[in-house]
């Protein structure tokens, strides 16, 4: 780690700190210093990206191998540096479409590399976990009692789809719809407690058969929802909406997932605004800030009545 003089380290905290402040001003409403800290952010961005590419891509890619070239093949180096220079003559109209000729290539090679890690990814790998057994073979056993509560899963959730198909299930009353749904939920469970879990008494079995359950409904019924080649009604708009569901269920869990990875970034600027700003920084300090503080908000205020005036007029 290198070692940076003390005055150097203040100077930095001090400029993370009211950087901070600035782009969470904009909570408030927009304002120069938001404005400020937006355009330094992309200034520092776009800098350092390019610091990047130059020594990670340009240089040791392109320009190395043809300034000394290790092998005949390092001379091929200059195809690529051709097709990224055609890049820049979107800038100029009469040369525009040389540019097309890079896009094609990028496009083609990004979507023949991508291919096949997504459809590993997303296809095969997901696939794979959809048809894995519902039941693990060393765990599930047939008895008495898991046969007549799995006949009695079956014979209720046919009855429920028989009366939904007929239009009579709408026409009962609350008591036998709770009496038939019921019937079906307390038989599926016994049925998984006697055929699962009874055998060896093991609560990760009960487990493993419960979430590759969950899934295959899960993975039937979103399918399902977007085949539109049957119209969703009766029964069949029961297994659509089970697909909306999972969904929703799909969607809250990315919006938290994401709302939680923006507090936890908050959270660790509001630390480093009290811990490494409030409670480090010296009067000494402050006096020396405040009055760069203020030149620094009559400039922005300034700049900001200039440019509106400007835009009224």
């Amino acid at each position: 780690m290198m070692n940076y003089a003390p005055w150097a380290v203040t100077f930095g905290v001090w400029l993370a700190a009211g950087l901070t402040i600035a782009i969470y001003s904009f909570l408030y409403k927009d304002n120069p210093f938001y404005k400020m800290a937006e355009h330094i952010y992309i200034g520092v961005s776009t800098g350092y990206l390019v610091v990047i590419a130059w020594n990670d891509a340009l240089r040791p890619l392109l320009v190395g191998p043809l300034r000394h070239p290790g092998t005949p093949n390092d001379i091929l180096a200059i195809i690529p540096g051709i097709l990224g220079l055609m890049m820049f003559t979107r800038y100029f109209k009469k040369l525009a479409w040389m540019s097309r000729i890079s896009l094609a290539f990028l496009i083609g090679w990004g979507a023949g590399t991508a291919a096949p890690a997504i459809i590993q990814a997303y296809l095969i790998r997901h696939t794979g976990t959809t048809i894995t057994p519902l039941f693990n073979p060393a765990y599930f056993s047939w008895n008495p009692m898991s046969i007549i509560f799995g006949l009695l899963v079956v014979g209720f959730f046919s009855a429920l789809v028989y009366f939904v198909q007929t239009d009579q299930y709408t026409d009962w009353d609350r008591g036998k719809r709770r009496f038939l749904v019921g019937g079906i939920i307390l038989s599926f469970i016994l049925f998984f407690i006697f055929a699962v879990y009874y055998p060896q008494k093991s609560v990760d079995a009960l487990t493993e058969a419960f979430y590759a359950l969950v899934i295959l409904v899960g993975v039937i019924s979103v399918l399902f929802y977007f085949f539109y080649s049957i119209e969703h009604k009766k029964s069949l708009k029961g297994i659509a909406k089970t697909g909306v569901i999972y969904l929703m269920v799909f969607f809250g869990t990315s919006f938290g997932y994401t709302v939680m990875a923006r507090l936890s970034l908050a959270i660790g600027r509001m630390r480093f605004i009290v811990d490494d700003w409030l409670k480090t920084t010296t009067p000494a300090q402050w006096g020396i800030a405040l009055p760069i503080i203020a030149v620094i908000s009559i400039l922005l205020v300034w700049q900001e009545r200039k440019s509106r005036a400007a835009r009224q007029d």
